[in-house]
């Protein structure tokens, strides 16, 4: 019964571990990387700000209208004092009410004109002294509410450079996303390759395992037959325990590896990752000179570099600008008021223009540094364009040695499997050592790991090579195809 139980126990374990193992081609992983690694997420939602940034400049060429509240308290009222002037008129009215001499009033005779002329003169004396001459314009408390509006005329190209100048930074933006698109599949095809190649390792130490452990039987019975002596057999017991361990530090590796790729791929419910794809590599290249120009168009750091360019240019017109006026047409409406004067008016429109004449040459030497600037950038873009071509150069010829070597390595790997194929016949007709035995299987081993590893390397300097080319989306084009050899144990 207990047996039945632990059976049944490790049967579950089993089926459970292969349930969290997954196998996962490259395209899969690179779709994976491409829709939840953290840093391409940043990248978009920071493509998704400069479109908004674009949107806000447009509006510059818009109205802008608000509403301010006002609330005023002053030491004392506004007021017009006339007094002096009425003391200057009354007397005048008096005496051309009682002396003066008036005629021609319609068809009445001179002493009715007069009479009625200086009446009237008279009740107009007594009401402008009568008056209030210190009138108050404005109480010390009011509150008031208003709606402004400022519609910029002209800015002197400013409005426009905003506009622009967020249009390229939004270029720049993606430019960038695809820089980093592309440090991200360099890093992937290192992980998930690397994850292939130690899978691969563990296969070969097992094989190395399995021929130690074949070659300490044959030892051992040609021990127990008196045909070897003992040291042989220890010297068979020791590869075949270094076998083992080799094998534990390949599946160990082999973890450490399969925790990276997770951490590409920004997933912690993948469970045991196992690459589908295969190593590979490809049969030939194309011409150099056709990536050189394909790379200078492509280049996201040079698509950066030229767009911090325009920015420059766009800065430079800009410092040039200071020097035109600038024309706004505003307005105002009082909504609401408390004790606001009835003298002061309800609305008022009118144009605004605004031009520095003079600020202490600022202007002037604002132009020269940006000139300055665009000059750096140009040498910058120098130095980037120099520097792509020598690394494009400099891959590309990795490439080519890695193919070379992979057509060495199979012929190598040939001479080795008849080699360690003899030294075994050897050993058990009595005319080879242990130590001979041993050194074949390691040897072929070495040469098919180092076969994997060219492999492996050529990987990943295409990837490198196709991000400085501009086109890191091509690598899966790469991986197939009848261009293509693949490696697999």
């Amino acid at each position: 019964m207990m047996m039945l139980l632990l059976w049944l126990s490790a049967l579950s374990l089993s089926v459970f571990g292969q349930e969290q193992e997954k196998l996962l081609s490259f395209d899969q992983a690179m779709q994976l990387m491409m829709d939840q690694n953290p840093a391409l997420l940043r990248q978009k939602e920071a493509i998704r700000q400069k479109e908004y940034e674009i949107k806000s400049k447009k509006g510059m060429r818009l109205p802008s209208v608000s509403m301010n509240a006002t609330a005023v308290a002053m030491s004392d009222p506004i007021h017009l004092d006339l007094t002096e002037v009425s003391e200057a008129i009354i007397p005048l009215y008096e005496a051309l009410g009682n002396y003066g001499e008036f005629s021609g009033v319609g068809a009445y005779s001179d002493e009715v004109s007069t009479a009625a002329v200086r009446s009237q003169l008279l009740e107009a004396g007594e009401a402008i002294e009568a008056a209030n001459w210190d009138q108050t314009i404005q109480e010390e408390y009011f509150a008031l509410v208003t709606a402004s509006f400022s519609w910029p005329i002209y800015a002197g190209g400013k409005i426009r450079s905003a506009n622009k100048a967020a249009e390229v930074n939004f270029e720049i933006s993606r430019e960038e996303l695809r820089h980093a698109e592309g440090i991200l599949l360099t890093e992937l095809v290192t992980r998930y390759y690397g994850l292939a190649l130690g899978v691969q390792v563990v296969e070969l130490r097992k094989e190395m395992l399995k021929s130690m452990e074949n070659h300490y039987s044959d030892a051992k019975k040609l021990f127990d037959n008196g045909m070897i002596a003992k040291v042989e057999l220890l010297h068979a017991q020791v590869a075949k325990s270094e076998a083992i361990s080799e094998v534990k530090k390949a599946e160990r590796n082999v973890e450490i590896l399969r925790a990276g790729l997770n951490a590409t791929l920004a997933s912690d419910s993948l469970g045991q990752v196992v690459p589908a794809s295969n190593l590979f590599i490809n049969k030939e290249l194309t011409g150099l000179a056709a990536w050189i120009d394909r790379a200078i168009e492509l280049n996201p750091q040079l698509k950066q570099i030229q767009g911090k360019k325009q920015l420059l240019e766009i800065n430079h017109k800009v410092e040039k600008s200071e020097y035109l006026p600038t024309i706004a047409a505003l307005g105002n409406y009082n909504l609401v008021d408390y004790d606001y004067s009835e003298y002061l008016p309800n609305w008022e429109v009118g144009i605004g223009l605004q031009w520095t004449l003079f600020d202490g040459m600022s202007r002037k030497n604002d132009i020269r540094a940006s000139e300055t600037m665009n000059h750096q950038v140009e040498f910058a873009e120098q130095k980037a364009n120099n520097d792509l071509k020598a690394y494009l150069v400099k891959l590309f010829n990795e490439l080519q040695m890695q193919m070379e070597q992979k057509t060495e390595l199979e012929t190598t790997l040939e001479l080795a499997n008849e080699y360690c194929s003899s030294t075994e016949k050897a050993f058990n007709e009595g005319f080879a050592t242990s130590t001979n035995v041993v050194e074949a299987n390691t040897k072929v081993m070495q040469v098919k790991t180092k076969r994997l590893k060219v492999l492996y390397d050529y990987d990943v300097a295409l990837a490198q090579f196709l991000q400085t080319a501009g086109v890191p989306d091509q690598y899966a084009q790469f991986s197939k195809g009848e261009n293509v050899i693949t490696e697999s144990l």
